[in-house]
């Protein structure tokens, strides 16, 4: 079974992370959400408080197939956390899948991850995708990085990665079941 780490700060954007959750979950994929924060309640921004199943501190990322990153007007403080930038340049470096959006992607452009790679992001943040050609798509996947524009994207995101961890005709499956195809 594949498994993908959701990484969850204060004022996340609440449907970019549970809409990919709930898609990644019906295709059978494990999904832990993971707290950044001092606790494992976690409230968007939104106002909207989640509790996540780990605190990043109680985690084995050594069996992580993706590491997804939502946005919203908490995305800054990802990078107060070194120990966890230090986990997503190492796990990038490993192969492993690394996902963003809305401004996230801007995380991984100040990582260096998007040096030379297609990418897309909420508009105002592209400044932020240093070294990479911003693509005006919904998704945009160049090697082991996907990226998407925002919340009305979540979707579209959460379906892609469906199709690269299981199968394109899982992903179509589980978009026409929930009236989206």
């Amino acid at each position: 079974m594949k498994k993908v780490n959701v990484f969850l700060r204060d004022r996340f954007e609440t449907v970019e992370a549970l809409a990919v959750i709930d898609v990644l979950r019906r295709a059978g994929i494990e999904v832990e959400t993971v707290s950044l924060m001092d606790d494992l309640a976690v409230k968007s921004a939104q106002g909207i408080t989640v509790m996540a199943d780990k605190m990043y501190e109680d985690c084995d990322f050594s069996e992580t197939d993706l590491y997804f990153l939502p946005g919203g007007p908490g995305t800054k403080g990802y990078e107060s956390r070194p120990d966890f930038l230090e986990l997503i340049k190492e796990a990038y470096s490993d192969g492993k899948w690394i996902s963003a959006i809305c401004a996230a992607p801007s995380i991984l452009g100040h990582l260096g991850i998007l040096q030379g790679k297609k990418a897309t992001c909420f508009p105002g943040f592209e400044k932020d995708l240093y070294g990479a050609e911003f693509v005006d798509e919904k998704v945009v996947v160049d090697g082991n990085v996907i990226t998407s524009r925002g919340m009305g994207t979540s979707i579209d995101l959460g379906l892609e990665l469906v199709s690269i961890l299981v199968s394109p005709d899982k992903a179509r499956e589980i978009g026409k079941g929930v009236q989206y195809l």
